[in-house]
């Protein structure tokens, strides 16, 4: 068996907008058919809480105001017959914005703010269903 690669490094949040009728969580849809939260790779020189920003906005246009750390993931990914370890810090993210400008070219083809119940339900991947069980306490 062969040692994975170095681990890769990403972020992301879940984004929250408080509505009168409670929070909405937002959901994005992507390539893979699944429904999960904004997040991307980490650029050279920068932290994960600068990627979970710029990759939320970058994905949905939208900005807000960066909470705590909710919990951080891995995983195992194969890229090009590789197998790497991808690390995964996912924040709390407060937007009062909900207009959403998707990214299509990263395959994200749609969106959904969600109730945190509706959240869960759809959430595709267990460990972001994990990271979202976790974020409720923060609400």
């Amino acid at each position: 068996m062969t040692n994975p690669s170095p681990t890769v490094f990403a972020a992301g949040c879940i984004v929250v907008h408080r509505s009168a009728d409670g929070p909405r969580l937002l959901l994005i849809h992507d390539r893979h058919s699944a429904w999960s939260l904004p997040k991307g790779h980490l650029d050279a020189g920068e932290s994960s809480a600068q990627a979970a920003i710029r990759e939320v906005y970058e994905e949905t246009g939208i900005t807000g105001t960066l909470g705590a750390l909710v919990a951080s993931i891995t995983y195992p990914v194969t890229k090009k017959g590789q197998v790497h370890i991808k690390q995964v810090d996912f924040y709390l993210l407060t937007t009062a914005q909900t207009t959403v400008q998707l990214q299509a070219e990263e395959g994200i083809d749609a969106y959904q703010w969600a109730t945190p119940a509706e959240a869960l339900a759809l959430v595709t991947y267990p460990q972001v269903n994990a990271v979202l069980q976790q974020a409720l306490a923060h609400l």
